[in-house]
């Protein structure tokens, strides 16, 4: 993203080792684009963290799924009982952390903002929904029903594209697979961000790749990373 002092600024969840989001600056160097890595910011507690949306300002916002420190089969009870596990951490130059407003859910995972930064989408993974809040009261604007969602980008028609999970998640999983890909089923589906009216555009169960995590729209093709596995894919898409 480009924020509003003209820096163009990369963000990346890092799982390893440590929960932090990284800072990194994208730079024209002689006609070359370089990445400068700027630093981190580690959220507070115990997180899980595991989408990131940048804001304009230089900030962002961050989801944090359940404590890390908890075994995953404490998770489990909790998620059965209803528990929400986890929320949205907003991150401020000069502020740091704080939790953003209404967003406590089950198992927060996806997230991006609006162009005017003043809508959060999240996607809800365990509450199978995806929900639109202010971001500076934290009101619920809308929701709308989708299957474990899990990663959300907005294109730039405007769109909301989301990857689907279409297996159920404390008895499926991708553990077992060394090699190539994981194929557990997804859809990919696309939404209004105005009228949070959703509709599938795609739904797979096979090869060449399951159990995406991402769709991102570019022109006239959507590409589609993969949460395990060894691959990228794409289709065409017009409208």
């Amino acid at each position: 993203m480009t924020r509003t002092d003209g820096i163009h600024q990369l963000l990346v969840v890092n799982h390893g080792g440590r929960e932090a989001v990284e800072f990194f600056a994208l730079n024209d160097s002689e006609g070359s684009w370089q990445l400068e890595w700027k630093g981190c910011a580690l959220p507070p507690e115990d997180p899980f963290i595991n989408d990131v949306a940048g804001l304009s300002d230089g900030g962002f916002l961050v989801t944090h799924m359940w404590n890390k420190s908890q075994p995953f089969e404490a998770v489990v009870d909790q998620i059965l009982a209803g528990v929400k596990t986890g929320w949205v951490w907003a991150w401020d130059p000069e502020a740091g952390f704080s939790k953003l407003a209404g967003s406590e859910e089950q198992m927060p995972n996806g997230i991006v903002v609006s162009k005017d930064n003043r809508s959060v989408f999240v996607n809800i993974y365990i509450g199978n929904k995806t929900i639109k809040l202010d971001r500076l009261s934290g009101e619920l604007l809308g929701e709308f029903a989708v299957q474990q969602p899990d990663n959300i980008t907005l294109d730039d028609h405007g769109q909301l594209w989301i990857a689907s999970h279409k297996h159920n998640p404390i008895e499926q999983n991708c553990n077992n697979v060394e090699f190539g890909p994981c194929l557990l089923p997804f859809d990919i589906v696309r939404a209004d961000p105005e009228t949070m009216e959703a509709e599938v555009i795609l739904s797979h169960n096979g090869t060449p790749m399951g159990y995406s995590t991402v769709a991102l729209r570019v022109g006239d093709e959507i590409f589609m990373g993969s949460a395990h596995g060894d691959r990228v894919v794409s289709i065409d898409y017009f409208e």
